[in-house]
């Protein structure tokens, strides 16, 4: 990749997520259940998800057709070896030509495998270790450690996240709801675009999945009610799905 878009490349800004001991989970959802006493490390995480211009330098420099970012799995569905859940291109994210036109949103309409290789090329680039959050990380950096609900706190204000309940029923630039941050200033854990976690999905009680391989996503997006929005809400996706309310966000780890 030339020098060009090296210097294009950005991580974009990071807030650090002290270490810490939470009660993850709840009792509202059979997937939540039952609450139970996580710990993490530190870890950085980025205060945006990761937008359209940022992933776009990935696609423009070409470095998302090389396999050296792509694990084996992600090889595979790039080069159409397993399902595309209809996916035309295989090169270009979902809906890529009308997300251009919108370059400060979150990157939306690309699945688990696209997400990893692109933390894989950017921590290259960066020299560091650029992932996807596990789903405790991400939960704990959604609620801290009071076990709030929503990333602001306990009551649901329905025009502080970009959610169903604010009618607006599209992406909105990352970063524009400034109310909907966490206790360590990390924004839009509640609305706008659902994220990808590194976290294989696994059920935590009764529940019965469907055989195969299933990621967890986690927040709300501008589709989901104020109920899928909560910070212990659980989403199981197929690895090699995606949605025009599915991103992703940046962790890097402290050495």
């Amino acid at each position: 990749m030339s020098a060009d878009y090296s210097a294009k490349a950005s991580i974009g800004l990071v807030k650090h997520v002290r270490a810490g001991v939470f009660r993850m989970g709840s009792r509202f959802h059979p997937r939540e259940d039952p609450p139970r006493l996580m710990q993490t490390s530190d870890f950085q995480m980025a205060h945006i998800p990761v937008t359209v211009d940022q992933y776009k330098i990935f696609i423009d420099s070409k470095a998302f057709k090389d396999e050296q970012w792509w694990s084996k799995e992600g090889a595979a569905w790039l080069h159409g070896h397993s399902d595309g859940w209809g996916r035309e291109d295989r090169s270009l994210p979902d809906g890529w030509e009308a997300q251009v036109r919108k370059p400060y949103r979150p990157i939306t309409g690309v699945n688990v495998y696209e997400a990893e290789a692109y933390c894989k090329w950017l921590g290259n680039i960066k020299n560091k270790i650029i992932r996807l959050p596990s789903e405790v990380e991400w939960e704990y950096a959604a609620r801290g450690t009071d076990g709030r609900p929503f990333p602001w706190g306990e009551i649901l204000q329905e025009k502080f996240a970009n959610i169903a309940t604010d009618e607006v029923m599209e992406l909105s630039d990352a970063g524009k709801y400034t109310n909907d941050v966490s206790p360590f200033g990390i924004m839009e854990m509640c609305g706008n675009a659902q994220e990808w976690t590194s976290s294989t999905y696994i059920p935590i009680g009764q529940e019965i999945v469907p055989p195969g391989t299933l990621r967890v996503a986690r927040g709300g997006s501008f589709y989901d009610t104020a109920f899928g929005s909560r910070t212990s809400y659980r989403r199981p996706y197929p690895c090699g799905y995606f949605y025009p309310y599915l991103g992703f966000r940046l962790v890097v780890d402290i050495v």
